[in-house]
Formats: structure tokens, C-alpha cells, sequence
């Protein structure tokens, strides 16, 4: 049975304007045209006009959609799950954001600010032992940067600092440095890469590290907003020469 533009429109509740965008985006194209040149569509496709639409309310982008349409069975298993994930990750992040804004009150200065990393990014790692002191492993920023430079990895001029732990004097961390995707890989003793998928963090801005307070303060703030920390804390350095750092603390992988 042939339907005409307007009877699968009846048919499929999606008016007439809608079904052209689609056929023109390749989305829904008519079943054959009339021989006035009319779109003529089978009653084969009205599940397909269905779903396409309502994966559209989901929020599915137009050329996943398609994509989606032509693949294989197993294909449209794997783009499933992908956009199961995807929706998953998106609803972990309105989530922050709700509590985010709950927890601001109109008459204080803002003390929590958040940061996300939309795309994964790949950093190199190097560890390093140091006496504790505040700034325990500002002199090895430019030992870490040597070492790229030497072995020919281009690398952000931000530093990153992660503070793993505190052995009765010394204190053990990594000091790191984002790399670009272009990179070529090397095994190098002391050095390792790991992908960091996109995050939300919370964020304090400018902190010193001879603030005694500051780690303890900044959990307090995070907590009062109704966060739970979801991974190790990050110290963010604009360069090696920086006195102050931005102090991730990651909310949501």
C-alpha cells in the first residue's frame, strides 16, 4: 500500500515539514515518487519514521542516526552501547550541575568553580621522591620537561602534579605534562602515558601550596555542595616557573 506525503503523515503524527527535512538529510527517503513527482512513501517504513524521530528527542545527532539506519545487526548493537554510555555520561553531568547549583547561595562570594574536559586527553607521566616540604617537587618541573625534550615529545607548558604519598620524610608523586595524540608512544624508563577520559572537576583557582589548610578547606567546600571526590587530586600549574596552581579534584569519569 502507497501513502502519500500527508496520509504517513497521519499515520506517523510527524507533520509533513518534518518528513522533508529527513529525506533531505537522508534520513527517511520516500519509497519511490509519484508520477507528478510527489513523495510517496510504504507502510513498511512508518516504524522506521518513528524511531528515527524519536531518536532525535533523545538527542541522537542526525548523522549517527543515519549511520545507525545502514549498519549491520551487530553494528547497531555496538552503536547502542555507545550511546548508552554517552547518555550515561551526560546524566552523571547534569547531575553535578544540580548539585552545583544547589549548593550556591546568592549572598556569598563563589568559592567552587567547575571544569570540564570534553574530549579524553593523553599525558606523560615521570615519578619523583622528594623531601616534604610546600613546594616539595617544584625543582623537578624542569628535570620532567628535560627529559621530553630530549627524547622529542612535545608537551603543554601546564604542569600537572599528582601527590601519591607521604613516606615519614619523603613524599612520592608524579609530575605531568599533556601530550598530543600525534605523539609516538616510546618506552622509556620512567615515563608512562595514560588516556584521561573526559571529567568534571571541581576547581579552586590560584591556591599556594604553603596554604596548611587548603586541602582540608577545599574538600569541606566540595562536600558542602554534595560531591563525593571520584579520583585523585590534580595541581595544575599555568608553568614551571608558576607559584600557584588550580586544584582539580575530579567529580564525575
Amino acid at each position: 500500500m502507497e501513502l502519500t506525503i500527508q496520509e504517513f503523515s497521519k499515520r506517523t503524527g510527524l507533520p509533513p515539514s518534518k518528513l522533508r527535512f529527513y529525506d533531505k538529510k537522508g534520513l527517511l527517503k520516500p519509497s519511490s515518487r509519484s508520477d507528478n513527482g510527489y513523495r510517496v512513501y510504504s507502510i513498511e517504513q512508518i516504524h522506521l519514521a518513528k524511531m528515527i524521530d524519536s531518536l532525535r528527542k533523545a538527542d541522537i545527532a542526525i548523522q549517527d542516526i543515519r549511520h545507525y539506519t545502514e549498519a549491520s545487526e551487530h553494528e547497531k548493537k555496538m552503536i547502542l552501547d555507545s550511546w548508552k554510555n554517552d547518555l550515561d555520561k551526560r546524566l552523571e553531568s547534569l547531575h553535578a550541575a544540580r548539585k552545583y547549583v544547589g549548593g550556591m547561595k546568592a549572598e556569598n562570594t563563589q568559592t567552587l568553580m567547575l571544569s570540564k574536559w570534553e574530549n579524553e586527553k593523553l599525558f606523560v607521566w615521570q615519578r619523583f621522591e622528594s623531601e616534604r616540604s610546600a613546594y616539595p617537587f617544584r625543582e623537578h618541573f624542569l628535570e620532567a620537561k628535560r627529559l621530553l625534550v630530549e627524547q622529542g615529545i612535545p608537551c603543554s607548558e601546564q604542569v600537572y602534579l599528582r601527590n601519591e604519598k607521604v613516606d615519614g620524610d619523603k613524599i612520592i608523586g608524579e609530575v605531568g605534562f599533556e601530550v598530543s595524540y600525534s605523539t609516538r608512544l616510546k618506552n622509556i624508563e620512567n615515563i608512562r602515558f595514560e588516556k584521561v577520559p573526559p571529567t568534571l572537576f571541581a576547581v579552586m583557582q590560584d591556591c599556594r601550596a604553603d596554604d596548611a589548610f587548603l586541602c582540608f578547606s577545599y574538600i569541606q567546600v566540595v562536600i558542602r555542595y554534595g560531591f563525593q571526590p571520584a579520583g585523585i587530586k590534580i595541581e595544575r600549574y599555568a608553568s614551571i616557573e608558576s607559584d600557584t596552581f588550580d586544584y582539580l579534584i575530579p567529580l564525575v569519569n
